[in-house]
């Protein structure tokens, strides 16, 4: 409790002061009912050489983040940010010299797409949406999610990248039993079990692919907590939801656009003081706030701005972390039974029912 009177002390900077020095807000610590988990992630990273551009890949040729480097700055964030509660092991990355299908069996040529992409008035091909079953099956996936876990072959999702123009979904589910994580649902791709897969943008940055999971997150809570009223907060994933703007002043963490000072969407670098439960959280599932009054401080942008790679102070950025840094995790069940520790839902959710209750363990 000591190291949590401390935290609750920080307001301004607390986060920035906690990345540099690699310490997380909430440290996990596994317990027998509450082990790390550890996600085997598959990389596809659609970025075709481009001939008539000293067959440079794609993302050199547009001037696009290099996807190494981002899903290396997403894996270190998310796995901080977790306390070690998540661990990522990319058991393999594909480079792939294609652009994926549309629906109609259309694939771009790269040089065709680069034309494309550097045109004023672009006429792209309608051809239905990607066909995320075709990608699936065309890169063996099904045999990945279903080959035995002890095998050294098994992965549990899927990292797509590719560029927005080639239609991405920011998070979708496949197999028997998928449900909506804020893209396509596929229970028609042949699996035992479900899983889950991003469309990631070397566009864009490791922000967007951890807002990116933050949809997906609100996705498997809201499921789990069946219940999300913003608007008057009274169960521990609206507490935590909570924000200014949208829930008549009272403010938790926030949403995925909404900050707990936030007044719109995106709203990341508002400098607006609110009185904030989001520290609370640390000491989950023993909160003050749910009486909606107790265990407030001061929050601000600064609250989790943090430099980023480039040297630059980045709130969208720290935001994102912020909002995971304090996503519970502790061992032990409520008195409804759900799971102290959140996580699990996220990236052990073939574990547990709709109503977050534990599933009977496979045969």
């Amino acid at each position: 409790m000591q190291r949590c009177a401390q935290i609750l002390g920080l307001t301004l900077l607390a986060l920035a002061a906690h990345a540099q020095e690699g310490e997380p807000l909430i440290p996990f610590v596994p317990t027998a009912d509450n082990p790390q988990i550890v996600v085997r992630v598959l990389v596809l990273n659609y970025d075709p050489f481009v001939p008539s551009e000293g067959g440079r890949r794609l993302h050199e040729v547009l001037g696009f983040n290099d996807p190494r480097v981002l899903a290396d700055g997403y894996q270190r964030w998310l796995e901080w940010a977790s306390g070690g509660a998540v661990r990522f092991i990319i058991e393999e990355w594909r480079d792939l010299n294609q652009i994926y299908a549309q629906q109609d069996g259309y694939r771009y040529e790269a040089e065709e797409y680069v034309r494309l992409r550097r045109s004023a008035n672009p006429e792209w091909h309608d051809g239905g949406g990607m066909d995320y079953p075709r990608l699936l099956a065309e890169q063996g996936v099904p045999a990945r999610i279903d080959t035995p876990a002890d095998s050294g072959q098994r992965i549990d999702e899927v990292w797509i990248f590719g560029d927005h123009c080639f239609g991405l979904w920011e998070a979708s589910m496949a197999g028997p039993g998928a449900f909506f994580i804020n893209g396509g649902v596929y229970p028609e791709v042949p699996t035992q079990r479900p899983f889950a897969f991003y469309g990631f943008n070397y566009e864009r940055g490791v922000t967007e692919m951890l807002h990116n999971t933050g949809h997906r997150t609100e996705c498997h809570l809201n499921r789990v907590f069946g219940a999300w009223n913003l608007a008057d907060p009274r169960n521990d994933w609206e507490l935590f939801s909570a924000n200014a703007h949208q829930s008549n002043g009272h403010a938790g963490v926030g949403t995925c656009h909404y900050p707990a000072n936030g007044q719109s969407d995106y709203d990341y670098t508002n400098p607006r003081e609110v009185q904030s439960w989001a520290f609370d959280f640390i000491n989950y599932p023993r909160l003050v706030c749910r009486d909606r009054t107790s265990g407030r401080q001061l929050v601000t942008a600064q609250t989790w701005t943090v430099t980023n790679a480039a040297g630059r102070p980045d709130p969208g950025l720290g935001y994102q972390a912020w909002y995971f840094s304090l996503l519970p995790r502790a061992a032990g069940t409520g008195a409804d039974g759900r799971q102290n520790n959140w996580w699990k839902y996220i990236y052990d959710y073939t574990s547990y029912d709709e109503h977050g209750q534990p599933l009977p363990a496979a045969p």
